[in-house]
């Protein structure tokens, strides 16, 4: 007897944490879903998953049991997934997600692309704990974030990176030639961020434990094209990533402030998940992005 679906079924609830979950993501019924759970619990004679009040965990033979067979399998599927693409038209919808400013700045190029008839495109945007939660109830197929995702969870790989710096506008720039202490003149200007927790600006000074532990921030805004505006504006200091300033450097509206000699640079990833790539035109689509990032350099 062939045990291959149950097998199926077992890896998409090992990678849920829940057994609805990976009902819904295979189209089958939760009554079904456990069925096939049970029946290869008493092939194996063991107990593959322990409940929770929110979900499943594996057992010590269930982490075993996905060891060994989830790598194969997907490698099964993605390459069915291949042929049927060759032999079917594209068409359908292929839903991203990712943090609004990177999807702003990005994605236009990308869509122009990949776009053609009888392919469609839906975007959403999100911080990352909404990213992550779209990929895992199905609503979205493919994402981007600059996050490491859990490997566990997630399928994904690098495609490009961001690098960060601190940016004031040049007219407030001349306040660092009067003062050659960089971090003694930003403490003395406003600070604009994207959220109280300052991410981003958390990175650039980690070394510069004193510093960051006094900053407070005069403004939060949860969209960095703002901050990038209210520097233009000679608003205080941030710390954005390059590519979204750029321009504005190019113009000389805006000027990068030397605080350190290495800046931190982030990775940007594309995650999915696999039940995604069982449609061709998601794991087509995945393909080509892979492709465009080793060849053009898509996101740097």
């Amino acid at each position: 007897m062939s045990y291959l679906v149950q097998l199926r079924s077992f890896v998409e609830v090992y990678k849920a944490g829940s057994i609805s979950k990976a009902a819904m993501r295979l189209g089958i019924s939760q009554p079904a879903m456990s069925a096939h759970i049970h029946s290869l619990e008493a092939f194996t004679g063991c107990v593959l998953f322990t409940r929770r009040s929110h979900g499943v965990v594996a057992t010590v033979d269930g982490e075993e049991l996905a060891r060994l067979v989830a790598s194969d399998l997907e490698t099964i599927e993605l390459k069915l997934s291949m042929l049927r693409s060759r032999t079917r038209k594209s068409s359908g919808t292929v839903s991203f997600i990712g943090p609004a400013e990177l999807m702003w700045s990005k994605l236009p190029y990308l869509v122009k692309i990949l776009f053609n008839e009888g392919i469609k495109f839906k975007v959403l945007t999100g911080n990352r704990k909404r990213i992550y939660s779209c990929l895992l109830d199905g609503s979205c197929q493919l994402g981007f974030t600059t996050s490491m995702p859990d490997k566990q969870k997630f399928g994904y790989a690098e495609i490009g990176m961001e690098k960060l710096i601190v940016v004031v506008a040049s007219l407030i720039a001349d306040n660092f030639k009067e003062n050659e202490d960089v971090i003694d003149t930003l403490s003395k200007l406003p600070l604009i961020a994207y959220d109280e927790q300052l991410p981003l600006i958390r990175e650039v000074f980690q070394d510069s434990s004193r510093f960051f532990a006094l900053l407070r921030p005069s403004i939060t805004v949860p969209d960095l094209r703002i901050l990038e505006r209210m520097i233009r504006e000679n608003i205080g200091w941030t710390v954005m990533p390059e590519y979204l300033c750029a321009q504005s450097i190019a113009g000389g509206q805006i000027v990068e402030v030397n605080v350190h000699e290495r800046l931190p640079i982030n990775s940007i990833y594309l995650v999915w998940i696999d039940s995604s790539l069982r449609n061709p035109l998601v794991s087509g689509i995945r393909d080509r992005i892979l492709e465009l990032s080793k060849n053009s350099g898509f996101m740097v």
